[in-house]
């Protein structure tokens, strides 16, 4: 048993020895058209053409070609014809009076053998599935000392790319790599796929077919949202024609059911679907959606079977009460808008009568004001006792220290009568470092207390401490005033009241 490939047909070549009958004979075994017995099986005596050579029987398909459109028809063609010729030569087989004039039971078993395992091979397909503009690569690995040609089935005259042993030359859009047609890998290469380029692709060494790739686009998918009334706009980058096919939510129907068509630019729906269906090349419309037309929209290629693009709608469900609670958030939203600065002043006001308060307030009265300083002694009572006493004193003296001095009646009582007062200031300055250590020591944050109270308490203090330093530098130059006053006024006493030897030292001769 031999198998050969040629151009546009398929050789079955079988080889029976023991085997001796003539055309006519094998003719009426699968069926006489001239007999009303052999109708059912399909006349195969006018498609098949026989040849016979000897005990060699040659059978041909003479109308029908291997080169296959679609993987899915291949197979289902191919299939159809083997279990047509299966059927037909077992009825006749079956047949006592067949039996008597052609073959006999076993030239008949091992006639179906011969035909299951030739038919098989025909089936297999190759194909290669890529994203729209991905590079796709079609495999061949074909050993092949000749000249290499890949061509399209539907156009076998245009040569898309061919090698031979000195180069290869392909044309734009096709790549083919000389290195590696001399390992026996011809491969095909096309960088930027489109749906031009979708096909069954043939590679031909030296005028045999090495191999058979379809190229496949790998549909894309949408996902749209939109509210009731908006349109879904759909995209129709094929050329015609195409369908659309609509599948519902939760819908069992694997395919989903065609609504639409567009042939010769032209769309034609459903009934249902006509009022709000447009067509503006090469896009269309479907108007007034609501929820009902939520799901699955595939457009579909009817020359190649297949789908090209998907698009999944849903369509938001917007209740009548919705606008309702809208338009209670906006009243809400509205007079927070309006609180909120009130609040923000209420704030400001709270936040600077109690700094007023502060500043104004006694000693005792700062350190009880809102019970903070209180709360923060109990707390610091219950840590160590012996911790509190010290540091109430600290902050009595100096509260009594600023009130004290921040006067300038304090300052002028102090310092007319010794005119110095050096030593005033550096005991405030003493009195600011010892509290800024206390501070320093209790680790606190900035937020509690005793650190507010001091960061309060610590610019008047170092205010009185510059005014105290001002008012020094007034007295000094006071001070050197009433110096040079003195020092000038008995100059002028010495002049004006001239000593006894001096008197007698400006006396005339004369007067001696």
């Amino acid at each position: 048993m031999i198998v050969q490939q040629g151009q546009g047909l398929v050789a079955y070549q079988v080889q029976l020895a023991a085997l001796q009958a003539t055309n006519m004979q094998l003719c009426q075994a699968l069926g006489n058209p001239s007999t009303s017995r052999s109708e059912p099986v399909f006349h195969f005596c006018r498609t098949l053409r026989w040849s016979v050579s000897g005990p060699a029987w040659t059978l041909a398909w003479s109308n029908i070609s291997t080169h296959q459109r679609t993987s899915s028809q291949s197979v289902f063609f191919t299939t159809i014809l083997f279990l047509l010729l299966h059927s037909s030569i077992t009825l006749h087989c079956l047949s006592s009076s067949t039996m008597q004039q052609s073959f006999s039971i076993h030239q008949c078993v091992l006639f179906l053998l011969i035909l299951t395992f030739t038919t098989a091979p025909t089936l297999a397909s190759t194909s290669v599935t890529v994203k729209l503009r991905q590079s796709a690569t079609l495999s061949c690995n074909y050993k092949c000392s000749g000249v290499v040609k890949w061509t399209m089935f539907h156009d076998p005259a245009h040569i898309l790319a061919q090698c031979d042993q000195t180069q290869c030359s392909s044309e734009r859009g096709y790549e083919v790599s000389h290195e590696q047609y001399l390992k026996g890998n011809l491969h095909l290469t096309i960088p930027a796929v489109d749906y031009s380029k979708r096909a069954l692709y043939t590679c031909v060494c030296d005028g045999v077919e090495a191999c058979d790739v379809r190229l496949i686009i790998e549909p894309l998918t949408s996902l749209v949202q939109l509210s009731p009334g908006e349109a879904l706009v759909m995209d129709l980058p094929v050329p015609e024609p195409v369908e659309v096919r609509y599948k519902a939510r939760g819908s069992a129907d694997l395919y989903g059911a065609q609504i639409c068509t567009v042939t010769q630019r032209s769309l034609h729906c459903n009934p249902e679907y006509t009022p709000r269906a447009s067509l503006s090349y090469p896009n269309i419309t479907l108007r007034d959606v609501n929820v009902s037309d939520s799901g699955t929209y595939s457009i579909r290629d009817r020359k190649n079977e297949e789908v090209i693009h998907i698009y999944t709608l849903i369509v938001n469900d917007i209740s009548e009460k919705k606008p309702e609670s809208s338009w209670v958030i906006g009243v809400i939203v509205g007079l927070l808008l309006l609180l909120i600065p009130v609040i923000i002043v209420c704030v400001v006001k709270n936040q600077r009568k109690n700094r007023l308060k502060l500043e104004q307030a006694d000693p005792e009265e700062t350190i009880t004001l809102n019970g903070s300083v209180t709360q923060e002694v109990n707390q610091s009572r219950q840590r160590s006792n012996s911790d509190v006493g010290p540091l109430l004193r600290k902050i009595v003296d100096m509260e009594e220290l600023i009130q004290r001095y921040k006067t300038e009646s304090m300052r002028k009582s102090q310092s007319l009568p010794n005119l110095n007062n050096t030593q005033v200031v550096e005991m405030l300055m003493s009195k600011k470092t010892e509290m800024e250590a206390v501070v320093q020591r209790m680790q606190k944050s900035e937020q509690d207390t005793i650190s507010k109270w001091w960061r309060l308490r610590r610019p008047e203090l170092d205010t009185i401490i510059e005014h105290w330093r001002n008012y020094n530098a007034e007295l000094e130059r006071l001070k050197q005033v009433q110096q040079s006053s003195r020092e000038s006024h008995q100059n002028n006493h010495l002049t004006w009241f001239p000593t006894g030897r001096q008197r007698l030292q400006s006396c005339p001769a004369w007067a001696t």
